[in-house]
């Protein structure tokens, strides 16, 4: 029996690929990377056999996700590139990555998973941490932050931000609005005579290194849903 691949059977794969990194995309940012395969598979009308064939484990699905999500942030800090107030500039796309944080529970659980060390999720990745340095270093220069804040500080405060308003988002789902305005108001230039920072912001290559050392995978239901294979 014949195996080739058709045009058609190339589409009908690039759309079976998209209906399930959508449902996953949906199931994961609700409940979490904990989400059965099977409820995926059913959310996105697909028969089992058919997210094998596009993800051959779930951290491979997982990894797909994620790159989209590192993908739409870089592609909004790039997009701030040219606005005239760089502190704005910069002040925007934080608050638009924390409303991504808190608002998508399996983006955030999987920046401390395997999945983020996939290749072509650090590729991306890397990309939003460019964008995000020509942001700091605009505003930097326009005496809207201070000098010795890094690109890496501000991805990671980010988390932070997430962190101190999830115990209350099911009560006051805007709180993090509050602590996003505590942490942007700390980067601003300090007064002369300040004391500086005691420990030297983690430099682009350790925040890279992190993701190169992830090896706990992402958590399963059910053996099967560690590999997706039927």
């Amino acid at each position: 029996m014949s195996t080739r691949t058709t045009p058609r059977s190339r589409t009908d794969a690039v759309r079976n690929q998209r209906l399930l990194v959508e449902a996953a995309t949906r199931a994961f940012a609700e409940h979490g990377l904990a989400v059965p395969i099977s409820r995926i598979v059913r959310e996105a009308g697909l028969g089992k056999g058919t997210i094998f064939r596009c993800f051959p484990t779930k951290d491979h699905l997982v990894a797909a996700v994620v790159r989209e999500r590192f993908a739409e942030l870089a592609a909004g800090a790039e997009s701030l590139f040219d606005e005239e107030d760089a502190g704005r500039a910069l002040h925007s796309f934080m608050a638009s990555a924390a409303a991504v944080y808190i608002g998508d529970r399996g983006f955030f659980e999987s920046l401390s998973l395997a999945p983020r060390s996939h290749p072509e999720v650090r590729e991306v990745e890397q990309r939003l941490i460019t964008a995000v340095e020509q942001l700091v270093t605009r505003a930097q220069r326009q005496g809207a932050v201070r000098a010795d804040v890094t690109a890496t500080d501000i991805l990671l405060l980010l988390g932070g931000v997430r962190q101190a308003a999830a115990p209350l988002h099911a009560t006051v789902p805007e709180l993090w609005r509050r602590y996003l305005d505590v942490v942007f108001d700390g980067l601003a230039p300090p007064p002369p005579g300040h004391r500086p920072l005691t420990v030297p912001a983690p430099t682009r290559e350790q925040y890279e290194e992190s993701a190169r050392g992830l090896a706990r995978p992402s958590p399963a239901t059910t053996d099967q849903d560690r590999e997706v294979r039927p």
